[in-house]
């Protein structure tokens, strides 16, 4: 079975890391000491670093060197449970152009019920996964409001009636406008039931202002807050700052052997992050 590559590289991380921080490849290359050809070769895949080139930025980014360097030498990767071997989540990978994105669906087969964490962008996929299973669809829960993860929505909602549940501080997916269903706000700390599972709202800010990841016993499905190894894109140097504590904090913090399945790239699990992802 081929290795899934991880949604975020050596040169990803540390572009993440310096604009998150607000800062200019020349403000890193004056405090660094390395080139500003260097650290662009780096940013842009063309300059494969050293160890020691990868804990000098690491030391200005605030990364962790070892952490780093292990992603960048092709070291690391994460371990957890594939989504499509577990037994009651189905990763729904679909792409927009060439990109990929996931979304998840969550079910209980005894009950006969289920629900789904973004769209993959690829109503097709959803709805032949639900018929096939014999599932009826509660919930919609959308991570947040980009169109990679809510492309098709309307469509399974047509199909399904199910309500969809948007985090507070996104916009609005605009299908009450025409459809008769309810698009309903998700606030942090809200917990829904289906079947066995336990989903519970947890607010991640960060990526955008209103990042919200699901998380159950098990599982945390987390958008594009956090990837293995890496984390998603932040909205501004404050944004970084908050999306670093929450997923500390409110992720991280949960049991090692929870897995995490994003947005983007491999599944992975807490103890994997804790012990690999050089953003903590």
């Amino acid at each position: 079975m081929s290795i899934e590559p991880l949604e975020d590289e050596f040169g990803d991380i540390i572009q993440k890391a310096r604009n998150g921080l607000g800062l200019t490849i020349k403000q890193v290359s004056d405090v660094s000491g390395l080139s500003v050809s260097i650290l662009e070769g780096m940013e842009s895949y063309r300059h494969k670093p050293s160890e020691k080139e990868a804990g000098t930025v690491a030391a200005v980014l605030g990364l962790n060197p070892g952490r780093l360097y292990a992603i960048a030498s092709g070291s690391w990767h994460p371990q957890g449970c594939p989504p499509g071997m577990m037994s009651d989540v189905v990763a729904i990978t679909g792409t927009v152009g060439s990109y990929k994105v996931n979304g998840y669906i969550l079910y209980d087969s005894e009950a006969g019920e289920a629900v789904i964490f973004d769209t993959a962008n690829d109503s097709k996929a959803v709805l032949q996964n639900l018929q096939a299973r014999g599932l009826r669809l509660r919930y919609v829960f959308i991570t947040h409001c980009h169109s990679d993860h809510t492309g098709g929505l309307r469509e399974i909602i047509s199909a399904t009636r199910a309500e969809v549940y948007i985090p507070a501080g996104e916009p609005s997916a605009g299908i009450s406008d025409s459809m008769k269903v309810r698009e309903c706000t998700v606030t942090d700390g809200m917990e829904f039931r289906v079947g066995r599972h336990n989903v519970k709202a947890v607010s991640t800010p960060g990526h955008t202002y209103g990042s919200t990841c699901y998380i159950t016993e098990d599982y945390c499905f987390s958008g594009d807050t956090l990837f293995a190894g890496s984390v998603g894109k932040s909205n501004s140097s404050d944004g970084y700052r908050t999306q670093l504590r929450a997923v500390m904090n409110r992720v991280l913090s949960l049991s090692n052997e929870v897995r995490i399945f994003p947005g983007h790239g491999p599944a992975t699990t807490v103890a994997e992050e804790l012990g690999h992802n050089p953003f903590f």
